[in-house]
């Protein structure tokens, strides 16, 4: 499940290099000056979890090979830190990880935003996929920050039933698709016409994936999941 279960939290993804497909493995999360990481369980999400990563192909790292244990740490654990550069590692790193993804070329993590839910509200933020196989640079120096986007069901998409498009309003521009990692949770939404999508950060310099990111929100309705609490615990 991709709705937040903690107040401070990233999910930690696995793309498979075969297929492509983003598997969401566990969760990272800071809570009273510690850091702390857990694995996301079959029983958890039905789309993903360490035993599908695993059965595809994925390896535990090293210090997190014990899939039932939860990991804590006063810092943050060394082979997340050692994704960021020498400066992002002092100060804040996990508010680097929040910003960047923490995305690397010699592998396949990344972490991603959780979406949050209160009161049946649901609000994520995302980087747009596949940015650079569509308009999305035709478009870019008419795009601003706070321009509304056009998100639509793409019906006869044989590889993700829950896929959602990222138009500009006028359907002049495809700009590329809502991760699908967020897609099966937020569908219902986009279909009853029921959510807001912002363009809320735009960086030219950055690389295809980090370009521009969505703030969504909107309101369920009939959610297909059931609400999860934000734990302290």
């Amino acid at each position: 499940m991709v709705i937040a279960k903690y107040e401070n939290e990233l999910l930690v993804v696995w793309k498979d290099p075969i297929t492509r497909n983003r598997i969401v493995i566990g969760r990272l999360w800071k809570e009273d000056e510690k850091f702390h990481f857990e694995y996301i369980r079959e029983c958890e999400n039905e789309r993903g979890s360490i035993e599908k990563a695993i059965k595809m192909g994925y390896k535990p790292i090293k210090i997190f090979e014990d899939i039932d244990e939860k990991y804590t740490s006063d810092e943050l654990f060394a082979p997340f830190l050692n994704r960021l550069n020498g400066k992002d590692r002092k100060g804040e790193p996990f508010e680097v990880l929040k910003r960047t993804g923490g995305r690397l070329s010699t592998d396949t993590l990344e972490f991603m935003k959780p979406i949050d839910e209160e009161k049946k509200n649901r609000t994520v933020t995302f980087n747009i996929a596949g940015w650079r196989h569509y308009d999305g640079q035709k478009a870019l120096e008419n795009l601003e920050e706070g321009q509304k986007l056009h998100l639509e069901i793409e019906e006869d998409n044989i590889y993700d039933m829950h896929a959602i498009e990222v138009w500009t309003t006028d359907k002049n521009y495809k700009l590329g698709y809502v991760p699908a990692v967020y897609s099966r949770y937020v569908d219902k939404l986009v279909e009853n016409g029921e959510y807001e999508a912002v363009i809320d950060n735009i960086n030219p310099e950055a690389g295809p994936y980090e370009i521009v990111e969505v703030k969504f929100s909107g309101k369920m309705v009939n959610p297909k999941v059931e609400e999860t609490k934000i734990s302290n615990a």
